[in-house]
């Protein structure tokens, strides 16, 4: 079996593996009528196959945490960076610290605000989300105080 050969079966050996785990989940996995009677594992399983919690907002607060410290630590090392430059006309030495006061001042400020339009659409998919969920509920209980 050359390489080729080998890549094209393991790739459709994970093709067809991965469609029988997709009609597994919809089939004992996904009903909410089957999610109390599953392990918990399955039921944390269940709550991200359904979507319930948004892993994209820990994604970015923890990208937000790390891009601010990121510009901080930079900043302040480059305020003690020199760079000697040797060349026809002689030597010259460039300081960086301005440009490091300034990464270190005006950096978090600029990630701030990218991270707050992130954070805004996220917010917003999460409140439709929940004043879905209350439409819903209200929806239920109006047909049910009708029924009676």
């Amino acid at each position: 079996m050359n390489h080729f050969s080998t890549v094209t079966f393991f790739t459709v050996l994970g093709i067809i593996t991965a469609v029988a785990a997709t009609v597994l989940s919809f089939i004992f996995i996904l009903p909410e009528k089957k999610r109390e009677k599953l392990p918990k594992i399955f039921k944390i399983v269940s709550d991200i196959l359904n979507m319930k919690q948004l892993f994209l907002e820990t994604f970015f607060r923890a990208l937000y945490i790390l891009s601010t410290f990121a510009c901080i630590f930079v900043g302040i090392f480059m305020i003690f960076g020199f760079e000697s430059y040797s060349g026809y006309y002689g030597s010259h030495t460039q300081w960086f610290g301005g440009y490091g006061i300034l990464i270190a001042v005006l950096g978090p400020v600029a990630v701030r605000v990218v991270y707050e339009g992130i954070m805004m659409f996220i917010l917003l998919v999460k409140n439709t989300i929940e004043i879905n969920k209350k439409l819903k509920n209200q929806n239920a209980d109006a047909v049910e105080n009708i029924a009676e």
